[in-house]
């Protein structure tokens, strides 16, 4: 391959990042209108999100790659529509890694030293929904003297590996 045939290819690869570029714009600039029709409700939906990439896998691209990129996007989007306030239990390298794949940098995050910790912010409505890892959740359901009434509404990643550990997104139940 000579240099012509390079930048021909590279010319391509540029004119479709523009095209794409584009198009991410144009998703970005449903975000109001977005949340003009929810009518105020709670914009954070991951059934949504996961059925979004489930469905975007099946086009043939890699499933990790899917989420890692959409999983960007739809949370610039989403903190377009709203600045949630995010718990994280933990203060580690891979929690923080986890939850920055998941939810970017776009949101106000709180890191805390405990799960007990998160959920007493949970409850005071410091914050608007946590992110655990689903291990410590079981140790917690084993305490009887914890009453914070959450849900899980999301397991995180969707996609991992077989050493990755597994992490949930919680709220208050009740909570729209």
């Amino acid at each position: 391959m000579d240099n012509t045939d390079l930048e021909i290819l590279r010319s391509k690869i540029d004119e479709i990042d523009t095209n794409l570029c584009q198009l991410i714009k144009e998703r970005q600039s449903l975000a109001s209108k977005i949340m003009n029709a929810k009518k105020g409700n709670f914009p954070f939906d991951p059934n949504r999100e996961e059925k979004l990439i489930k469905k975007l896998v099946t086009s043939g691209l890699d499933k990790f790659l899917v989420e890692k990129v959409w999983r960007q996007i739809i949370s610039a989007n989403l903190s377009l529509q709203k600045v949630l306030k995010i718990g994280v239990a933990g203060n580690d390298d891979e929690i923080k890694s986890v939850y920055s794949a998941h939810f970017g940098n776009y949101f106000n995050t709180t890191y805390f030293l405990s799960v007990v910790s998160l959920l007493a912010s949970l409850e005071k409505k410091d914050i608007e929904i946590g992110f655990v890892d689903s291990e410590s959740l079981i140790k917690l359901k084993n305490h009887t003297d914890i009453k914070v009434n959450f849900q899980i509404i999301a397991d995180v990643p969707l996609y991992k590996t077989s050493n990755q550990k597994n992490y949930n997104i919680i709220k208050l139940k009740n909570d729209k």
